[in-house]
């Protein structure tokens, strides 16, 4: 049994660094998972204004109607690993499209709080749970996209 404790700790432990990458980008002088630096969620958002981050282009969701719905993401996600299997309106999760100044600084925070909630969630599953969940790497792939998604965007706004 010890083998799969400790196993279930390196997959956590594994999980945690790629949301921390996901989340805060490459550290300076080491190597990365598959982000380069300085390119995670948060530092990418925070060199946005709020207007950028609200400009739709060409009719697709903005930067900010991502992040909503990546924040939207992270506490289904949570709410569906402690049993909560609701319907929700993922649609309407990239709603509003547009954010005030303050609006833009609450949800960059939003964002990391539910990020920490999530892997809080997953720190307590036993191990059957844990990886019953796939471990949290689905929500892992989800941010990773619409990051993506941000950096496409970026470009044009």
């Amino acid at each position: 049994m010890a083998d799969t404790k400790t196993m279930r700790e390196s997959v956590l432990a594994l999980v945690e660094e790629l949301m921390r990458e996901t989340f805060e980008g490459g550290r300076p002088g080491q190597g990365t998972q598959y982000l380069d630096h300085a390119s995670g969620v948060l530092p990418t958002l925070a060199g946005l204004t709020a207007e950028q981050a609200s400009k739709s282009v060409d009719g697709h969701p903005s930067i900010a109607a991502h992040a909503r719905h990546t924040h939207f993401h992270l506490r289904v996600s949570k709410e569906w690993i402690l049993g909560d299997h609701g319907r929700r309106d993922w649609k309407g999760s990239f709603l509003p499209n547009t954010v005030t100044e303050a609006e833009w600084r609450a949800l960059q925070q939003e964002l990391q709080r539910s990020r920490e909630e999530l892997l809080d969630v997953l720190r307590s599953l036993d191990d059957e749970t844990f990886l019953s969940e796939g471990a949290g790497m689905g929500s892992i792939a989800h941010v990773a996209y619409h990051l993506g998604a941000i950096r496409q965007l970026m470009h044009r706004v």
